[in-house]
């Protein structure tokens, strides 16, 4: 299945908000604005780098079904 950029995007910032609900340090980790912000300033492949996915045993497919 093809994933829109937005779409990953999208994805990718869910899964922020998920990671840091309560673990978040505003002394260390990015604002969730700012998270969005150098995400949208990313290529699709770049992207697609950031799900830590593969072909084998996490794909795209699985990240977008957990976060999209």
């Amino acid at each position: 299945m093809e994933f829109s950029r937005r779409d990953i995007i999208q994805a990718l910032c869910n899964e922020y908000k998920h990671l840091f609900k309560d673990a978040y340090d505003p002394g260390v980790d990015l604002s969730f604005e700012e998270y969005q912000s150098e995400m949208e300033a990313k290529t699709l492949e770049e992207l697609i780098r950031e799900t830590s996915t593969d072909n084998e045993f996490y794909t795209i497919d699985d990240f977008m079904k957990r976060y999209g």
